[in-house]
């Protein structure tokens, strides 16, 4: 078997990993703004799964963790995922966020803002999680024994 083959094999066994993946782009292209880059979703997935594990993120220790791959223009376009304008000049002055994510200061170190999910943004994961528990087999009820 070829080194190519066995690569096919092998992508092949995650064709299932690969349609959970594609589900959930499909269900955050409906739920977000026509515009939302990919780099924008995955700031807002990556500080929502740390709000979820109880350890919130910051917009600094997101950027630090994944580097390059999220531009400097994230730095003001994460705003659209809040819940309000961080100043009155934030959103051509009058346009809201998603109201996806709050800034919560840290008790320890007012400077810190921690990235939290709101009740919105809490129902655009449930959401998102909904759709990839449909998009996977559910286990056959086993008949009831006679």
């Amino acid at each position: 078997m070829t080194s190519r083959s066995r690569r096919s094999d092998q992508l092949t066994l995650r064709v299932g990993d690969l349609t959970d993946f594609s589900t959930a782009l499909i269900v955050l292209a409906e739920l977000a703004p026509e515009r939302t880059t990919l780099a924008q979703m995955t700031f807002f997935l990556l500080a929502a799964t740390a709000d979820l594990s109880g350890k919130p993120a910051t917009f600094s220790s997101i950027k630090e963790a994944v580097g390059p791959l999220i531009n400097k223009s994230l730095h003001t376009t994460y705003k659209v995922f809040l819940d309000k304008p961080l100043t009155r000049s934030d959103y051509e002055s009058k346009r809201q966020g998603l109201g996806w994510l709050y800034r919560e200061e840290n008790p320890v170190d007012n400077r810190e803002k921690f990235l939290r999910l709101t009740a919105q943004g809490r129902n655009i994961i449930a959401e998102l999680m909904e759709a990839l528990d449909g998009a996977k087999p559910q286990p056959s009820a086993k008949e009831p024994a006679s």
